[in-house]
């Protein structure tokens, strides 16, 4: 375990209020150069998670406190898989065209017991999470719909249930950009901006959402955004809670999120140019 104080973001304000900050992670453990495109996270026990890289279809457990893999599970041939969630005792991998497995034990291994597509209007899904207090497993896609600006300023979430695998086919949650960009400059974030072709200076944020998850004290969603270095918080109704700007140096490709029974954050971050990491946060004390 490895704690890297040094390198935790303090960010200027540019306005007279506080900027929202994560509070500073106590624990950072580094992960084998085997997980270094690690994707999805989700906790399986408080020293236990389980995880994905994004080339094979086997599912990693992981020793929190060492980074050290204690298992590898393959479930299902090559494929581009992005996102993982226990419920209760099965867990669900999400590969980026949609397709979905349900996963069980079976002696002293993990494998497949189930798979489905989601027939949903979007082309590539990274986040996969359980939700608690409805007893569902979210869906968020990375892309936004083809279409006019109202179309692509929209992200919306979607969910199955666990037991019988039905899709909801309308959002169960959604959001527009342009509002969430709004009410963060309105607390107090220092949105990151770009100039365009014609001279415009316009908010750099394309919220392509990469994970997602609930936190169980508050039912609130946490949503990461990789390509934005950004974790968005929104409560049960889809409204703004906060946003956070990563540091791009501890956490440069954010691509996993949970938390544990104890209230601690867990975000794991592909491997750029330093090893992947599991970043821990005691976001239950703070």
């Amino acid at each position: 375990m490895r704690i890297l104080p040094t390198i935790v973001l303090t960010l200027a304000l540019s306005s007279g209020k506080a900027q929202p900050t994560l509070p500073r992670p106590f624990a950072v453990t580094e992960l084998p150069a085997e997980l270094r495109e690690v994707s999805g996270l989700t906790a399986m026990d408080e020293n236990t998670v389980a995880c994905l890289q994004d080339e094979t279809a086997t599912l990693y457990l992981v020793d929190l406190r060492s980074g050290r893999i204690l298992g590898r599970h393959p479930f299902a041939g090559p494929g581009d898989m992005e996102g993982i969630t226990r419920v209760k005792d099965h867990l669900f991998a999400l590969r980026s065209d949609g397709h979905v497995y349900r996963i069980g034990r079976q002696g002293d291994r993990f494998a497949a017991t189930d798979q489905f597509d989601l027939i949903l209007p979007y082309r590539n899904y990274e986040g996969l999470g359980y939700d608690p207090v409805d007893d569902r497993v979210l869906v968020a896609p990375k892309d936004s719909q083809k279409g006019g600006p109202e179309l692509r300023d929209k992200r919306e979430v979607f969910a199955f249930d666990p037991a019988t695998l039905a899709v909801q086919q309308s959002p169960v949650l959604a959001f527009s950009v342009k509002h969430i960009i709004r009410a963060a400059q309105a607390d107090g974030v220092d949105i990151p901006m770009r100039t365009t072709d014609k001279g415009r200076r316009i908010p750099d944020i394309k919220f392509r959402m990469s994970s997602i998850t609930v936190e169980p004290a508050t039912g609130h969603y946490f949503i990461l955004s990789a390509v934005d270095q950004t974790l968005l918080v929104l409560d049960r109704k889809g409204s703004y809670v906060a946003l956070y700007l990563l540091d791009a140096r501890l956490l440069p490709k954010a691509e996993g999120i949970t938390f544990l029974a104890n209230g601690d954050m867990l975000i794991a971050t592909e491997g750029k140019d330093a090893p992947p990491r599991l970043v821990r946060y005691a976001w239950g004390n703070r």
